[in-house]
């Protein structure tokens, strides 16, 4: 109820604007200037504690807003001015535009968090066509009509800061859909504060310097709608970081930010070719805000595509359910051992074929997630009887192979069994049960012209004779 009243005075308000006459119009505008700030302050006590940081950015950049709308009015009613733009309210204007921009980007940053990609696109997108609107229309109607160098990098850091930031919130916008009306809403201020800027930018009087009154309305509508914005229920959800989109930087989007990132300098250098006048300022910051973008966006696909090959890297190596290496990672773990050229280092190597003996019954007894997590427990447990640079693989189903290297391998194996005993002596918990269950392990020791085969053959051999004599809760050891 409370936002429907605020949005329809506000609007009736702004609506009514241009009919009063030009000292009357004060009211109304004090109205929705003012207005807006308890709209933004409600919104912040909605919000939780956590997402309240962009909304007091936003309240502290009304508040500066409305100091200039102050100092504004102060200069043409009490010193008789005829317009207070290039006073100290364009000062309050810019600094406030800074808050704004401040509290746009949290929220980008933290609903975008998941879509960082798309967001530095949007932002790349947005910075080029604000600069090439800036270089093609704003600058020669400004140097047209002699408008002071400092106006016109006020309205030139306006232009590129509410440009960017408006392709950011469009693009987190876009991805949340309609679920989030209270970002759309503060994305459509953005674009009427732009709007604002250009406009009053293309009315300025070549005699007087003042632009247009109606140019007034545009930055009514943004105040009404971040008041509107602060004021909608979904406010408090601004923060959330939104669902991950898919970041597929296909050629053709690559060529069009390519085509973005290269619009700015292009077309300025083509304004001087052909003996226009073009702004060396724009295409020194312009460059300077877009290619550190294209720097990060670039970095992170690098990141990605690093991650993702160690991801299959992994996937090809380990073992998915214990996250041991697999039997391919183990036979090239032995084919390496095997192949060193240091002589002592073959002979002291040795191969433990590891089996759960009682497996199956739980498995049976207690189904296959049970199963699952027995497996899980004692790929742990086999981890913590070894040393750090030992081996131990998941060779296949309930197998277990373990590859250890030392000066004394029959010593090694002896001190790794006793550690494998007490740990099969010791119960396990899985799926809410107790369970006990024991190991057969067959041992095999390489000698000069070992090879993988003949390792895993006499070491799986004599596992499987280790099983002759199996026990629960007990370790079955046999040595080839």
């Amino acid at each position: 109820m409370v936002l429907r009243w605020y949005a329809v005075i506000s609007f009736a308000l702004v609506a009514g604007y241009p009919v009063l006459s030009y000292d009357a119009r004060t009211v109304p505008f004090l109205l929705v200037t003012l207005g807006a700030i308890p709209a933004v302050l409600v919104g912040v006590r909605r919000s939780p504690r956590t997402a309240r940081l962009p909304w007091w950015l936003l309240l502290a950049g009304l508040v500066v807003f409305n100091l200039g709308n102050c100092a504004w009015l102060w200069v043409v009613y009490a010193q008789g001015r005829i317009s207070g733009d290039g006073s100290l309210a364009d000062v309050l204007f810019s600094l406030a535009n800074l808050l704004m921009f401040a509290g746009a980007m949290v929220v980008v940053l933290r609903r975008g968090r998941r879509d960082i990609g798309g967001v530095i696109d949007s932002a790349i997108t947005a910075l080029a066509l604000g600069g090439l609107l800036w270089d093609t229309v704003l600058l020669p109607q400004l140097t047209a009509t002699d408008v002071p160098m400092g106006r016109q990098g006020a309205l030139f850091v306006n232009v590129l800061v509410m440009a960017g930031t408006l392709g950011a919130l469009l693009r987190v916008s876009l991805v949340a859909g309609g679920r989030l009306p209270a970002l759309w809403m503060l994305a459509a201020g953005m674009a009427a504060g732009l709007v604002g800027n250009v406009a009053a930018a293309m009315t300025i009087d070549p005699v007087s310097g003042v632009r247009a009154d109606w140019t007034n309305m545009p930055f009514l509508v943004a105040y009404a709608l971040l008041g509107c914005a602060a004021l909608h229920p979904s406010s408090a959800l601004t923060l959330q970081p939104g669902r991950p989109p898919d970041d597929d930087l296909s050629a053709t989007r690559l060529a069009f930010l390519g085509v973005m990132t290269a619009l700015i300098p292009v077309v300025g250098g083509g304004r001087v070719v052909f003996g226009l006048e073009s702004d060396g300022l724009l295409i020194a910051v312009g460059s300077a805000a877009v290619i550190p973008l294209v720097m990060i966006r670039i970095a992170r696909l690098a990141g990605q595509r690093r991650r993702a090959e160690q991801a299959l890297r992994r996937m090809a190596t380990h073992d998915a359910l214990t996250g041991l290496p697999n039997r391919a990672a183990c036979l090239e773990r032995l084919e390496t051992e095997l192949a060193d050229p240091r002589p002592d280092h073959p002979a002291g190597l040795a191969v433990l074929f590891t089996d759960l003996d009682g497996f199956k019954p739980v498995n049976d007894r207690l189904g296959h997630a049970a199963g699952d997590e027995l497996l899980i427990a004692v790929a742990g447990r086999l981890r913590g009887c070894v040393r750090e640079h030992d081996l131990v693989s998941r060779f296949g189903g309930d197998e277990f192979v373990v590859v250890c290297r030392d000066t004394d391998p029959r010593a090694a194996v002896d001190a790794i069994c006793v550690r494998i005993r007490e740990m099969v002596e010791q119960p396990l918990t899985v799926g809410g049960e107790s369970v006990r269950i024991g190991l057969s392990v067959g041992v095999a020791f390489a000698g000069p012209a070992a090879t993988t085969d003949d390792l895993i053959g006499r070491a799986d051999l004599a596992m499987y004779a280790a099983k002759q004599s199996k026990s629960i809760g007990t370790l079955s050891l046999v040595l080839a």
